[in-house]
């Protein structure tokens, strides 16, 4: 079966997680994703979640599915060799900032005369236009900066990070959402892009209605702890058995089922509760209800319980849980995968979204560093073995 991006092949020439995730998810699909490393170094994340044995889990997840080569574009033979290697590729994603790019002559004016129909997505902190352009920045600098954190949190306490980056998850996302509309351009006009994108912006169009409901009623969103501002009952609430409960009670229908699941369908027709408006102005008394009912029960009980009564509900769930949880299993959302370094299988995230025609699939865990540099320098580009011993001299691979 032809996999959906079989026959592109994709330079991804940066470091950490949004840009190395955009183009993992395209390799997912059969794009060839050469990825290109710093010369004994590698990139960061080779560093993060490290097995006894030096290996990394984060790189071995983040970079499934690529071919890992060493290239120092701090080098002049470096840069060239990049160069070389444009022609032969359809996309190019780079996080490097602007002025990094334009100073080594790599940015998309430099490489469009070598190959016209390249898409390149450059990711970086602050985009390539405006005042900000020139600042680096991680995941929670643009978290922070555009506005997710400020309302993130308990309505007393300080602004909240997730543990997980959601700024570069979501920028590998869009990212690798960016390089399908351009390619998919690029075939109906035969023109390759630019697509510039700030890690920041993603985020922002996730707000929704934030900047809607401020521009229009001079609304601004505070911190609400785990409840919807919006809706109530919807919180997180404790079981019996210390777990936690998602209730989120979002239709009038729904609150009704509850009123009769909690075995108080007088709930219906009191003042305080008979419309979402109402329940929100008198939140506090409808959650007393909602957590005494909820004690009353251990967590997977409670829900199983609820799902009968027709009322939607969900348990927290550890790792532990995900790993252990039948639908988690039977639809295959975490997989196994062998890895020659580490001679052992490693459990990872499977494909995201599931195709029924041109189903994605992991072929291979992150390589080690420059395992693919005899594919890529002497198939690929042709170089000779002596070409090659002197560039490996040089530290330019």
């Amino acid at each position: 079966m032809r996999e959906v991006l079989e026959g592109i092949r994709i330079l991804d020439v940066s470091t950490l997680i949004a840009g190395p995730l955009a183009a993992g998810m395209l390799g997912d699909f059969g794009a060839e994703v050469i990825k290109v490393e710093q010369p004994g170094v590698g990139d960061p994340v080779r560093s993060y979640a490290r097995t006894p044995a030096g290996a990394s889990l984060y790189h071995k997840v983040t970079n499934r599915n690529k071919r890992c080569i060493t290239l120092d574009l701090h080098s002049e033979s470096g840069r060239d060799l990049l160069r070389r290697l444009v022609p032969h590729c359809d996309v190019l994603i780079t996080n490097f900032r602007p002025t990094t790019l334009a100073g080594w002559k790599i940015d998309y004016e430099d490489l469009r005369p070598l190959n016209p129909d390249l898409v390149m997505l450059h990711l970086s902190a602050f985009g390539r236009t405006g005042p900000y352009r020139e600042r680096p920045g991680f995941a929670r600098i643009a978290e922070a900066f555009a506005g997710l954190t400020e309302i993130t949190g308990e309505a007393d306490g300080p602004p909240l990070f997730s543990s997980f980056p959601l700024a570069d998850g979501s920028a590998g996302v869009y990212g690798a959402y960016a390089v399908l509309l351009a390619l998919l351009h690029r075939q109906r006009s035969g023109e390759g892009q630019l697509v510039d994108m700030a890690l920041y912006e993603p985020i922002v169009r996730m707000l929704e209605d934030v900047p809607a409901v401020y521009g229009s009623l001079g609304v601004v969103r505070r911190r609400q702890g785990n409840r919807n501002p919006g809706v109530a009952p919807n919180d997180l609430y404790p079981a019996r058995d210390g777990r936690w409960i998602v209730l989120p009670v979002s239709t009038q229908r729904m609150f009704e089922r509850l009123a009769h699941a909690m075995g108080c369908p007088e709930l219906i027709e009191d003042p305080r509760f008979c419309n979402n408006t109402m329940r929100v102005a008198n939140r506090e008394a409808l959650d007393e209800y909602v957590r005494k009912f909820l004690l009353t029960r251990d967590a997977d009980d409670m829900v199983g319980y609820l799902h009968n009564c027709g009322v939607a509900a969900g348990t927290v769930n550890s790792i532990v849980d995900i790993t252990r949880d039948v639908h988690i299993a039977d639809r295959k959302n975490l997989i196994s995968v062998w890895d020659e370094e580490m001679q052992s299988n490693i459990l990872m995230p499977n494909v995201v979204p599931r195709l029924e025609k041109t189903p994605g699939r992991v072929l291979s865990a992150g390589e080690e560093l420059g395992a693919s540099n005899a594919y890529v320098y002497g198939q690929l580009l042709g170089l000779t073995p002596d070409e090659m011993v002197r560039l490996r001299q040089e530290g330019a691979i």
